[in-house]
């Protein structure tokens, strides 16, 4: 029978079925980056955003931005021609009321309390802050902004807005409006700025843009669709090709594995270079976890070292792997170069945790292919790898 939509005849095994399914990739794709604030665990916690925009609002902090984000939210407010010569920033400042402030800005010209809302709603007496920012004001001129991250956000007639006039002395600032102004004069700030302020500054703006959420929940709507829409009558066949790719890797791991102990046992009774002097000094594998469909790149390893040399030049790292693209946080394969038969094999100066840039590898290309396929025998494997180690440490070390 033939499914027509799909051209797919069920009978047909998998190979079939991958052969008609065309991924189509979504434009508006984009690979999700590592950022701090998801892998530590508080991507909306209100504390976490206050503290990091006291840091960059500070022109005295480190970063390097300068008065970036002050200018940027006085732009929001169009207050720009504001004196920021002179400024003290504090964070959860207690009023008389022992009312907590989140950020408070003391300016030459104006003080500035800052609710800051990430979740919560807006409860606050903001007419107290107000009362005490201007305590802390040279002139006793002062203001009370609040920054969010909603829509539809009105502070005309809110209860906590009671004593004060919207567009006067209090001021509804969307995280979006902050960031885009701050975005838009990043450039002429950059050149001068620690990167890693930089970086953290934009991993901020990732996380707590609303506008940036959307458009990535957006994209994965769209994912969903597309791979719906590729997958539509062939669904069984994709998990039997996921099934298989499992079981291959789990195979090739465990012969791999297999090969790497007899060669640490083989190692710990004879030298890998014959009739030399060098020591294992330590092996293992990585990652430890193995995640299929995920990032292929599995290596086992080997640091040997040459007794009596110098730091510099007395240890080398070998590795040997498999997978037709990895990407191993150096190196990014070309899959077109290799197969799920391929053996890869690269050296490198130093141990677990080396940073592997130009000036510590060894093998040129960095990532070469073995002499020796998954299919082969375990002894062709353990002789390949042999002859690549031994070629590696007298190359190297000149022995």
């Amino acid at each position: 029978m033939i499914d027509e939509m799909n051209g797919i005849n069920e009978s047909d095994t998998w190979h079939d079925a991958i052969a008609v399914f065309t991924e189509v990739s979504a434009s508006s794709t984009e690979a999700t980056r590592p950022n701090i604030f998801r892998i530590a665990g508080f991507p909306r916690r209100e504390t976490v955003s206050s503290n990091v925009l006291a840091y960059f609002f500070d022109p005295a902090e480190g970063h390097g931005l300068k008065d970036l984000m002050l200018k940027a939210l006085l732009r929001t407010i169009h207050k720009e021609d504001m004196d920021v010569s002179d400024v003290s920033v504090s964070t959860e400042a207690s009023t008389g009321k022992n009312n907590r402030i989140d950020i408070l800005l003391d300016l030459p010209d104006i003080s500035i309390a800052i609710e800051n809302k990430v979740d919560a709603g807006l409860y606050n007496d903001l007419a107290d802050y107000r009362s005490w920012a201007a305590k802390q004001s040279n002139n006793d001129s002062a203001i009370v902004i609040v920054l969010h991250p909603f829509n539809n956000f009105v502070l005309k007639d809110h209860p906590s807005a009671q004593g004060l006039v919207v567009e006067q002395d209090l001021f509804d600032v969307h995280y979006d409006e902050l960031f885009s102004n701050a975005l838009g004069m990043l450039g002429e700030y950059s050149l001068d700025a620690d990167p890693r302020a930089v970086d953290l500054l934009q991993q901020f703006i990732d996380n707590y843009s609303p506008e940036r959420k959307q458009k990535k929940m957006d994209n994965t709507s769209t994912d969903i669709t597309q791979f719906v829409s590729q997958a539509n009558g062939i669904e069984q066949q994709l998990v039997n090709v996921r099934q298989s790719f499992e079981k291959y890797t789990e195979a090739v791991r465990s012969k791999l594995q297999t090969v790497h102990a007899d060669l640490i046992s083989r190692w710990a009774e004879e030298s890998p270079v014959n009739g030399k002097s060098v020591t294992l000094a330590d092996n293992w594998e990585w990652p430890k976890r193995h995640k299929p469909f995920d990032n292929q790149y599995y290596a086992q390893s080997f640091k040997l070292e040459k007794p009596g040399s110098s730091d510099v030049d007395r240890i080398i790292t070998c590795e040997f792997f498999f997978n037709i693209k990895f990407d191993d946080g150096y190196v990014v394969s070309d899959p077109e170069s290799g197969s799920f038969n391929t053996i890869w094999y690269k050296a490198y100066w130093g141990g677990l945790g080396t940073d592997q840039k130009p000036t510590v590898r060894i093998t040129n290309p960095y990532n070469e292919t073995l002499d020796a396929k998954l299919t082969d025998s375990n002894e062709d494997i353990k002789k390949a790898v042999e002859a690549a180690v031994e070629r590696t440490l007298k190359d190297n070390w000149n022995i």
